[in-house]
């Protein structure tokens, strides 16, 4: 009972090494070669197992990353600060500013009637943070188009957004990627290491701007 209640721990990240030793002093001398047996068994998996979702996170973003330089090099956009009206135009998408619910930022739906797909940006926004919700919903589109088509849903995204599953993580990712191109922003950061600088040649806020440069291990 004992040590598979460690190994439930275990997995639930819940339990240190010392806490599992501290199991091992309640049972007897038979019983407790097995619980440290288990105790160091559960504490390998679980340091693989966090290895191995690092790693897959590492190529996911990789992929991103790729994606973003895709993209940019498709839409003749390898500049800064990028034109994300220019992107969705090439792409057929129409974009429209206007007063959106309080908890809305933006959203993104395929019309039917036109055969093309619309993003609404909250007009009353900062223009820094209006390009990074344009730029979410694009990555939407450009991640999860296919399924948008087939599903005739429209998606929201509310204000100051936090990344609930992996499509929200991806769309984030890629939206920041697209702003700040990795090879023009590790370029620019070499001649002029100010992120006020660096943000207002983007276009983007020094907090936006600030997580890219941590993201790509410039700061």
């Amino acid at each position: 009972i004992y040590y598979i209640r460690v190994k439930l721990l275990f997995f639930t990240n819940n339990i240190s090494r010392k806490e599992g030793e501290f199991l091992v002093k309640k049972v007897d001398k038979f019983d407790k070669k097995v619980l440290v047996y288990i105790t160091n068994l559960c504490y390998a998996i679980s340091e693989n197992i966090n290895t191995k979702e690092g790693d897959n996170m590492a190529k996911l973003d990789r992929k991103l990353e790729h994606e973003a330089n895709d993209i940019l090099c498709t839409n003749d956009m390898l500049r800064v600060p990028v034109d994300l009206i220019e992107i969705a135009t090439n792409n057929d998408i129409e974009v429209y500013y206007q007063k959106l619910p309080e908890d809305i930022s933006g959203a993104i739906k395929y019309n039917d009637e036109k055969k093309k797909f619309q993003i609404l940006i909250e007009k009353c926004e900062p223009e820094y943070r209006q390009r990074f919700t344009l730029a979410h919903e694009l990555a939407h589109y450009f991640l999860e188009g296919k399924k948008m088509l087939c599903n005739q849903e429209i998606h929201f995204d509310t204000k100051y957004r936090k990344e609930k599953n992996m499509e929200e993580y991806r769309a984030n990712y890629l939206a920041g990627a697209l702003l700040m191109d990795q090879e023009l922003l590790s370029r620019l950061y070499k001649i002029c290491p100010s992120i006020p600088v660096l943000a207002r040649t983007f276009n983007v806020s020094e907090s936006a701007m600030t997580q890219r440069l941590i993201t790509l291990g410039l700061l």
